[in-house]
């Protein structure tokens, strides 16, 4: 449950080794190529380096072996091998085995070349058909979508005064031209709606002196014109027709030619795939060359590595050359010189949270990671405000179903269904029906969340809640700072020390007032004000403790001027806190609140099957809107109030070398 440590590898080797070690490198998927020590004398030993060039590989000048032969490299491989794919319905994929062999680029093209004259020109012909048929088919459900089919549009074409155009207009255009009719010399009429579309279809006609001004009004609208087809005339049934007969002429077309290269597809299909991946490892390779330091003999790359894989990667060089040296330095070595990249490594519970922190932004190296705490308080302030253990059910089976399809958030919903049928044990719910109306329904609390005894509990505990996330939320940013070094925010800033402080003593100072504790008001009083003057004097006395001079950066009256506000934003802000996690109870009454409404309703009528559907209903609406809106709730409380207490999210992703595409 932390970040990855990284590692910045230097990798300096002989140019005539660079293309077999940088292949290493990509297909071992676990090194990140750093592009932030350039122009930098963060990690460069050039001394070293020169060293290795003059004893190890001499002073012959061995030169760059460019994978990308002058006689190849102007074609577009990738491009010729995606269309063979596409015509020959072949899918591609990525397939590291493939890779394994020894091969010489001028002899892959030479392969490729044999395959695409053998295909290339059937191939190519099906692809052209099927970019017609894809025209046809557009033209087709668009002219389908003409409301009157016998509208003679060649007889509207001999008009001798007046012209005419159909196209689209969407929705929102549709509104603006009618703004504009008093600035159009024309007539429009709807003439067909496009299903599945924010477009409809229109006639514009209009006298022939007037086009320069209405083309320009309908550009000014994204008109688009609808095109006819070349041979395609008559009235729109009369259309449709034609386009069947060449859609179902293409087709055949297309059939023949695909049987034609039917048995060649058994013979290439996999020679396409290997090409594909080989030319797909060759453009990674040329982009990796690119970013290197290259000399007369030698090249160098710097790549992130994590800890844990370096020994791999050491190894995988190893095997494919002899002249190399790798030199090593830690993140923490380097300091802050350089950004190193940050991967998040967590425990299978709180790895699909990761999302919902990647949401929002991701955490610097040197930062915490916040993924567990958001794990552990998401899903108590959602099972919390949706504690049931049918509705639970519902949403964890839901996400189990789910989870091959949509990933990390169907295992963010399993946990918060896990959640909330913990808590519907905790308030004796399912599907909405609670103790009185299911005796045997186990309840930690009796009478339900709505009882009078339970609603003073329940709104306790949601400030309870709230004040151990707030807690852990000031420790993670306290943490933080001192990671930094940053002693003015860590212990004197509005959610360091002093802040956490404040927070405290405010909310001890509401409750001795109110009333609802017997403690003195002087003790959290005189706490809150001395905390309050500490945060105003946060840079004086940073630089006292720390001994620098002077101790203001700016004129005292800047800075007052500027700390008053930031403590009047701190005193808001506290107040706020509260009232957000206040709502985190009123959230589960709500919950329970809107059930009985629908078992109110569902008791008016006598039918059974009218009463079981009233019910059905209620859960339903319950799953689906007061679910969502739980969900944001959840996701606010983390994004406003606890990440703003600790979380910067400065970080630069882990983005590994891959064959993706």
């Amino acid at each position: 449950m932390s970040i990855e440590k990284m590692v910045l590898l230097k990798v300096v080797g002989s140019t005539e080794d660079m293309n077999p070690i940088i292949k290493e490198l990509i297909l071992n998927e676990n090194v990140h190529l750093n592009l932030n020590v350039e122009n930098s004398n963060a990690y460069a030993n050039y001394y070293v380096i020169h060293q290795y060039e003059s004893d190890i590989l001499g002073s012959t000048s061995l030169g760059l072996e460019n994978s990308w032969d002058d006689e190849v490299k102007h074609l577009d491989g990738m491009g010729i091998v995606e269309n063979l794919a596409k015509g020959m319905g072949v899918k591609l994929t990525v397939d590291k085995n493939i890779l394994s062999e020894n091969y010489k680029i001028k002899d892959i093209y030479n392969e490729l070349m044999n395959i695409e004259s053998s295909l290339g020109v059937k191939v190519k012909e099906i692809n052209d058909k099927r970019e017609i048929i894809k025209e046809l088919q557009a033209f087709r459900l668009r002219v389908d979508s003409i409301g009157d089919k016998t509208l003679e549009l060649n007889k509207l074409s001999d008009l001798n005064c007046f012209e005419y155009e159909i196209g689209m207009l969407s929705k929102e255009n549709k509104w603006r031209l009618k703004k504009n009719y008093e600035n159009l010399s024309a007539i429009v009429m709807r003439i067909g709606i496009i299903n599945a579309s924010d477009e409809d279809m229109y006639m514009i006609m209009y006298p022939k002196q007037f086009k320069g001004e209405t083309d320009n009004l309908l550009k000014s609208l994204n008109w688009s014109r609808l095109e006819r087809p070349e041979g395609i005339t008559g009235t729109p049934l009369e259309m449709i027709v034609q386009i069947d007969e060449r859609l179902n002429k293409l087709n055949n077309e297309i059939d023949g030619l695909t049987a034609a290269i039917e048995a060649e597809k058994k013979t290439n299909s996999n020679s396409i795939n290997r090409l594909y991946n080989i030319l797909n490892l060759e453009e990674r390779i040329n982009e990796v060359t690119e970013k290197a330091e290259i000399g007369n003999n030698i090249f160098a790359v710097d790549v992130w590595v994590q800890e844990s894989e370096l020994e791999n990667v050491k190894k995988d060089i190893s095997k494919v050359s002899k002249k190399y040296m790798l030199t090593q330095k830690t993140a923490e070595e380097l300091g802050t010189q350089v950004v190193p990249p940050t991967k998040l490594k967590n425990n299978i519970f709180a790895k699909p949270f990761e999302t919902i922190v990647k949401m929002y932004s991701l955490p610097a190296y040197n930062e915490l990671d916040p993924t567990p705490f958001l794990a552990v308080t998401f899903c108590l302030a959602f099972g919390i405000m949706f504690g049931d253990i049918g509705q639970g059910l519902v949403y964890f089976l839901l996400g189990l179903a789910l989870k091959k399809k949509i990933g990390d958030f169907a295992g963010i919903v399993m946990r918060l269904g896990a959640t909330s049928i913990v808590f519907g044990f905790v308030y004796g719910s399912f599907f909405g029906l609670e103790k009185h109306e299911l005796p045997w329904l186990p309840s930690l609390i009796q009478g339900g969340p709505l009882s009078p005894d339970n609603i003073p509990m329940i709104l306790v505990a949601g400030i309870v809640y709230g004040l151990f996330a707030l807690t852990v939320s000031y420790i993670y940013g306290i943490v933080n700072s001192m990671i930094n070094k940053n002693i003015e925010e860590g212990i004197f800033g509005k959610n360091g020390i002093f802040g956490y402080m404040f927070f405290m003593s405010f909310v001890l100072t509401i409750i001795a007032l109110t009333g609802i504790i017997n403690v003195p008001v002087s003790a959290p009083l005189i706490v809150l004000l001395i905390s309050i003057v500490a945060i105003v004097m946060k840079e004086p006395l940073a630089n006292l403790v720390m001994g620098h001079k002077p101790l203001f950066h700016e004129s005292p009256g800047a800075y007052f001027t500027e700390s008053i506000f930031e403590a009047i934003e701190t005193i808001l802000a506290a107040l706020s806190n509260t009232v957000s996690f206040v709502r985190v109870g009123a959230f589960a009454l709500n919950h329970a609140g809107l059930f009985m409404a629908f078992l109110v309703m569902s008791e008016m009528v006598e039918n059974i099957f009218a009463k079981i559907l009233i019910l059905v209903i209620g859960n339903i609406l319950i799953l689906t809107l007061e679910g969502v809106i739980v969900f944001i709730q959840g996701l606010r409380l983390q994004y406003y109030e606890m990440f703003s207490k600790y979380f910067k999210g400065e970080g630069v992703e882990f983005k590994p070398l891959k064959l993706t595409r």
